[in-house]
């Protein structure tokens, strides 16, 4: 098991762990509310249930990778997240961990087209 929780490695990827890594891609980009995560989720084909979401956000603010405060301006009280220093860590070692699994896929790939060609 990784930090934060998140099974490193064999039993890593399900889909909550993918929607955690989501969130934590757009809190990363800029202080973020959770209706806005919703709607650019839900614009790039990725249906999430809003109290899946908003339990991924609790959580992620439990393991210190994000942190919220209410917005009062500019409309109704929202709660705004972003990336603490905590989760931009957590950030580049999933990128690590991402690049790995892309590498061993890629050799996976190539095993399959080479078992094809000699079909």
């Amino acid at each position: 098991m990784g930090p934060h929780g998140w099974g490193f490695g064999g039993n890593w990827g399900n889909r909550s762990d993918w929607l955690s890594l989501w969130v934590i891609l757009m809190v990363a980009e800029a202080p973020v509310h959770g209706y806005e995560i919703l709607g650019r989720l839900g614009e790039m084909g990725i249906g999430v249930n809003p109290g899946s979401l908003y339990r991924t956000m609790r959580s992620l603010e439990s393991q210190g990778l994000v942190e919220s405060h209410w917005n009062m301006r500019g409309g109704p009280a929202r709660r705004l997240y972003r990336l603490t220093q905590e989760g931009w860590l957590h950030l580049k070692s999933m990128k690590n961990l991402l690049q790995s699994q892309k590498t061993t896929l890629e050799k996976v790939i190539d095993q399959i087209e080479t078992l094809e060609r000699r079909r």
